[in-house]
């Protein structure tokens, strides 16, 4: 089935259908854990955005072709969360109301399980059009340099803002791009679902700040100019969102980032 004709469910249906099978086969407690890491229920947030970075440039390609893209994505978000929640980086024991990997598995499990995920997600880029499989590559790297960052620690708003840019919203934009470039999207076009996806990452991440107490822009800029940042970057997608063929689809996926829950 073509991606102009499938709609939200439907594709995640068949993403969750081609997931569980990439996963089915990883062996012993590592590939337990790899499981029990990924097939929770998560919001699969970043294969929507896969999805619909090429349906917006036409979604003239069969679902199959977005597929590997999709699972790469996640296993890469995932393998990212367990690392996060580990005792040397934010040392958090639970994750989405369970116990984090590391809690369930014991930290060496936990650490295979983040490289395991990984290298899946390496397997399934195999499988795609080399250009859209690099975009997701960068981004991957593009997310640890911004790891990195917070860890250094992030003092001023520009810090803050180049920080989020790479952590969170490498993966969002690479996830968009890679989608639009997997559906061969014009030069023009690839440039809006850019300029899009930066401002959804963004977005993503100010709802987060405006949700909880950790630390975050919000301490230095204030609740209230977040909360203007974050309706200014809407204002924004609303405009690129004209250019898209599933512009409906667009806002409503950024309304659903600027007014998250946890």
């Amino acid at each position: 089935m073509y991606i102009k004709d499938t709609d939200r469910l439907q594709f995640s249906v068949a993403f969750e259908s081609y997931f569980l099978e990439a996963l089915k086969d990883c062996e012993g407690v590592t590939g337990e854990a790899m499981r029990y890491a990924t097939l929770d229920g998560g919001k699969r947030v970043r294969p929507l955005c896969v999805y619909l970075g090429a349906k917006a440039v036409g979604g003239n390609i069969d679902v199959s072709e977005v597929l590997p893209l999709a699972a790469a994505v996640e296993l890469i978000h995932s393998y990212s969360l367990v690392h996060d929640d580990m005792p040397e980086m934010d040392n958090d024991e639970y994750r989405r109301g369970k116990l984090s990997v590391h809690k369930k598995y014991g930290v060496p499990t936990a650490l295979l399980t983040g490289d395991g995920l990984f290298s899946l997600a390496m397997v399934e880029l195999l499988k795609c059009k080399t250009d859209a499989a690099n975009e997701l590559a960068i981004a991957a790297l593009n997310m640890v340099y911004g790891q990195s960052e917070e860890l250094a620690g992030c003092q001023a708003e520009k810090q803050w803002l180049d920080m989020y840019a790479k952590k969170t919203g490498a993966l969002i934009t690479g996830a968009f791009r890679a989608g639009a470039i997997c559906e061969g999207a014009e030069e023009s076009l690839l440039n809006n679902i850019t300029e899009f996806a930066k401002r959804i990452g963004l977005a993503f991440q100010l709802s987060d700040d405006l949700l909880d107490g950790d630390p975050s822009i919000v301490d230095v800029i204030g609740k209230e100019k977040a909360k203007s940042l974050l309706s200014a970057q809407f204002d924004d997608i609303c405009n690129i969102a004209e250019s898209f063929a599933n512009k409906d689809e667009m806002l409503l996926f950024a309304e659903e980032m600027r007014f998250r829950t946890k």
